[in-house]
């Protein structure tokens, strides 16, 4: 469903992630399609407080110190939510992350919403930071195709640069070369890349037909079936569409169907430098086929392709949805939503009308599962681009070699945790083995301590993120840190071979080949005839699509610098 994180309903969520959109918001938002999540793709919860002699400050690669041993300092361009009270000289955790790394950061402050203006003012005047955190997808590659930044190329490697690489594989690097070079270090923040979408069932409606949550296609297609005939009232699988044109169909709601036939609307894929779009694979045909039988059965939501995720909410609320595809954020108050439906209706409910906070109480109504697999065992899940930033080191920079082993440095586990999630025992605890934020350390009107320090967690890192920041998923209250976790996990995910390469036909054009996809699968599904996509096929090739696979070949070659 819908990927708002609603404030009130949400508040522990917002505030942890009040530093990933700060900093995220001078971004792009990588949900979907290289679009983002994205997401992109394992999360790296577990290990990243276990530390090792050659990740450490005390890499025997490491830059030797200044004769001097003073801090060296470091300029960088901070984006700020300025309708909140902030001090730099008064952060409790940037002097810290000071005192570790032996810098000394001096922050020009800029509003989150102005920061790309006042970047590219920077970077036309050649003021430019130190350390510049920028979007991938145009400004990047133009400023690096300018030589505004150094090439790290040679500089990055497993003897110089381990913890750099243990953030960001080769893979990841290949990509976000410009003319087969590296100009900086990809960046995501905050959960990583990786899909973002759950299979959401009513877990008392399986138990009242005496099934089990399915893993396979075939049987989610006989759970549906029997839902179908012992609640006749209820929707087996419902869907909606929030706009027609967008990279996926039907806002994910059949993610899950086209996956066990191993293609996802949207999204190109690419063997031995050839690229193809999923949109127009024969396996396509087969997924569609099968989308009009469940339809035709009754499976499927007959009011799909016209209501949107408000009309489609109220079904789940009133008990009349059993299944669809639902954002990881949402589960919890869906949840929540339904135990007090329930309760109104049993007239149990509170005098007041509402209920605990449940975020940390395991899910009651719902029960969520990653991707159908297909008679072959697998699927495909669509993640989002892996980065949509980079943190770039300034050509104009004294000592780019100095400034890079400060960042290698900061990704040293400890120094990780402690830019993404401040002092321990302040900031957070360790609490049975996990991490756990501390929301009350903070005032939220002045933003301060009880000791008059702000605490600049995840204000001041380089920590790429990339597969999500250290201990993650063990800081989210229980609810988040399941429903994240199981579209995160999801093992068969992929990205979209399209991503980070030019094709201005591809920009003129996608929206327009969408929204013809859109109208056929949909009327595909809904009992027209399969020639339709034989036809879709050609139109698609000939309206633009054979001219986006050819730049994306070219524009794959050009990256790879050959």
């Amino acid at each position: 469903m819908s990927k708002r994180i609603k404030s009130m309903s949400y508040g522990a969520v917002a505030a942890l992630m009040l530093g990933t959109f700060a900093l995220a918001g001078c971004g792009s938002n990588n949900d979907t399609a290289g679009n983002a999540n994205a997401n992109a793709n394992k999360p790296a919860d577990g290990n990243a407080a276990e530390t090792t002699e050659a990740s450490t400050n005390g890499n025997p690669a490491a830059t030797p110190p200044a004769e001097d041993n003073q801090p060296y300092e470091l300029k960088w361009l901070k984006a700020q939510d300025i309708s909140l009270p902030y001090d730099a000289s008064k952060d409790a955790v940037k002097q810290a992350i000071e005192q570790k790394l032996n810098i000394k950061i001096v922050p020009e402050m800029v509003d989150v919403q102005q920061y790309k203006t006042k970047l590219n003012l920077k970077m036309s005047s050649g003021d430019i930071p130190d350390v510049t955190r920028i979007d991938f997808a145009d400004d990047f590659q133009k400023y690096a195709q300018q030589g505004a930044f150094v090439d790290l190329t040679d500089m990055i490697n497993e003897t110089d640069t381990p913890n750099i690489l243990r953030e960001v594989s080769p893979e990841v690097f290949e990509q976000a070369k410009v003319n087969g070079k590296i100009y900086g270090i990809p960046y995501q923040g905050g959960p990583g890349a990786g899909y973002r979408w759950d299979l959401v069932m009513r877990k008392d409606y399986i138990d009242a037909v005496g099934a089990t949550v399915p893993k396979t296609l075939d049987e989610y297609y006989n759970l549906l079936k029997k839902i179908k005939a012992e609640k006749p009232d209820v929707i087996p699988l419902g869907g909606y569409t929030a706009q027609i044109g967008e990279v996926k169909f039907a806002n994910n709601s059949f993610d899950n169907i086209f996956g066990a036939f191993g293609v996802t609307p949207g999204y190109f894929t690419q063997t031995d430098g050839k690229f193809s779009s999923y949109d127009i694979d024969p396996k396509m045909r087969e997924a569609l086929l099968f989308l009009q039988k469940m339809y035709g059965e009754g499976l499927i939501d007959k009011e799909f392709a016209t209501i949107k995720e408000e009309q489609l909410r109220a079904k789940l609320y009133s008990g009349k949805l059993f299944s669809w595809m639902g954002w990881w954020s949402t589960a919890s108050d869906y949840d929540t939503q339904i135990e007090t439906n329930e309760l109104i209706k049993s007239g149990k409910l509170a005098a007041d009308g509402s209920l605990p906070n449940q975020a940390e109480e395991p899910y009651k109504y719902l029960a969520l599962t990653d991707s159908l697999v297909g008679p072959d065992g697998t699927a495909v899940a669509p993640t989002g681009a892996p980065f949509s930033q980079m943190n770039a080191i300034s050509a104009k920079t004294k000592d780019p070699k100095k400034v890079l082993q400060i960042i290698e440095d900061s990704l040293a586990p400890e120094n990780e945790l402690l830019t993404v999630w401040g002092i321990e025992g302040e900031d957070y605890n360790i609490v049975d083995g996990k991490l756990k934020t501390n929301p009350t350390f903070v005032d939220p009107k002045t933003q301060q301590d009880k000791n008059g320090n702000f605490r600049g967690i995840q204000s001041y890192l380089f920590a790429p993120g990339l597969n999500g920041w250290p201990r993650y998923l063990e800081s989210l209250p229980l609810r988040f840190s399941e429903s994240l976790g199981v579209a995160i996990n999801n093992k068969f995910q992929i990205a979209d071979a399209s991503n980070y390469l030019e094709s201005p036909t591809k920009i003129a054009k996608m929206v327009e080949l969408n929204t013809m996809r859109d109208s056929v699968f949909t009327q595909i599904i809904m009992g027209g005839d399969i020639s339709k996509f034989d036809d879709f096929v050609k139109k698609w090739k000939s309206q633009g699509g054979d001219q986006i696979i050819s730049e994306l070949e070219a524009s794959f070659q050009k990256k790879a610098g050959k």
